[in-house]
């Protein structure tokens, strides 16, 4: 049995993936050289739910989504399974 606990954090690059209280998951990209540059990205719809100047708090992702965070990954160690 593998067991990973990570500690809650805070979104801290590009690619970081958010997953929410009521089971959705969101990801950070980066399109550099714009006036917004960071954008939350649905996974399930595939739309940008909101844009950033800088990475985004917690709190600004929890209130435009309007869900709690469960966690913030990174993307690098980070596994999605699809069923």
């Amino acid at each position: 049995m593998n067991i990973t606990i990570n500690r809650k954090r805070s979104v801290q690059e590009p690619g970081d993936l958010v997953s929410t209280k009521g089971n959705k998951l969101y990801a950070i990209i980066c399109d550099h050289g714009e006036k917004y540059p960071y954008h939350l990205l649905c996974l399930e719809t595939f739309t940008i739910v909101e844009s950033y100047d800088s990475l985004p708090t917690n709190e600004e992702i929890e209130e435009d989504i309007d869900d709690e965070l469960d966690g913030v990954y990174q993307h690098r160690d980070s596994h999605i399974t699809l069923n």
